[in-house]
């Protein structure tokens, strides 16, 4: 189907559109993960059972908090990256969409995971979590690569070579940490799925070479992550 021409002074508001579609599709997926969470029902209830009704949602409870902090960092990332884009085409709008397609299955995937928590013994509740969480960043790479394209001149200025391999290198980080963890189950469930908590300190000191050198070989550029 070929893009609608709309006239130059409705572009922005276009863009606008989707931005705001974007935001709506993250606040559901970002609400939709708590819900697995149920206040335990417990007859004749006394602290103690509920203490240990709480402690058998504490893997339950570890999966939220990283699921909510993966949604919430995909959605940084995706607002930092359109605060810049002045043109869209169709093509775009299509790349977007099947982004948030795979954000809106990690309620369902986190979901999957947290029902069989307690279950360490299971492997595959965690790996369909985890090729989730794979196709979520496949798609963000796309949709940075697209964008970052210097020939479709969609931002307000054009971005380094360095800039856009150190975003790609950001958007690495997620999947490959996650997939040492689906890795490491097999040998230690419990560590395997404490490994993603070191996401945090990856993205924020483990690439601080990468950084520098892409801020000393350009002037101010996009921020993509």
């Amino acid at each position: 189907m070929a893009q609608a021409g709309h006239s130059s002074n409705k572009n922005h508001f276009q863009l606008d559109r989707i931005s705001f579609f974007t935001d709506g599709v993250f606040a559901i997926a970002i609400t939709l993960l708590v819900i697995e969470f149920k206040v335990p029902d417990i007859e004749h209830a006394t602290d103690a059972l509920l203490w240990i009704s709480l402690k058998h949602m504490a893997w339950k409870l570890l999966g939220f908090v990283i699921s909510f902090c993966i949604v919430g960092y995909y959605w940084s990332v995706h607002h930092r990256i359109f605060g810049y884009v002045e043109r869209y085409t169709t093509r775009l709008l299509w790349l977007n969409l099947s982004f948030l397609f795979s954000v809106v299955l990690l309620p369902f995937t986190s979901g999957l995971l947290g029902e069989y928590a307690s279950e360490t013994e299971l492997h595959l509740p965690y790996a369909v979590y985890v090729i989730n969480i794979c196709l979520t960043a496949f798609m963000n790479i796309l949709l940075w690569f697209y964008l970052s394209n210097p020939t479709l001149d969609l931002l307000t200025h054009k971005i380094s070579k360095q800039r856009i391999k150190l975003g790609f290198y950001f958007s690495l980080v997620v999947p490959v940490i996650f997939l040492v963890s689906l890795g490491l189950i097999f040998l230690s469930p419990i560590i395997g799925r404490l490994v993603p908590l070191l996401i945090p300190v990856v993205l924020k000191y483990g690439l601080n070479g990468l950084i520098a050198r892409a801020s000393a070989n350009e002037k101010p550029m996009v921020d993509a992550h």
